[in-house]
């Protein structure tokens, strides 16, 4: 898969430590920089086909991320 989403990313030029942080209320701050962006959905198509497990990738946490690759799964089968 290719990244020229990257370069669109509303995240771009932000530290990103703040998208890989532990705890509800941190998480949270980088979710909102998701929300506006236009390409939140191939970030997260990109954390789901990779299995990255940490951070917050296209607006999801990686728990939010488990339970969407099983929900899809679920779709499937």
């Amino acid at each position: 898969m290719q990244m020229d989403w990257v370069e669109d990313a509303r995240c771009r030029g932000i530290d990103a430590e703040r998208f890989f942080v532990r705890g509800a209320v941190k998480a949270r701050k980088a979710i909102r920089v998701c929300e506006r962006c236009e390409v939140r959905d191939a970030c997260l198509e990109y954390a789901l086909e990779h299995d990255v497990d940490f951070g917050v990738w296209g607006g999801l946490t990686e728990r939010q991320r488990r339970a969407e690759r099983r929900s899809r799964v679920g779709a499937v089968g």
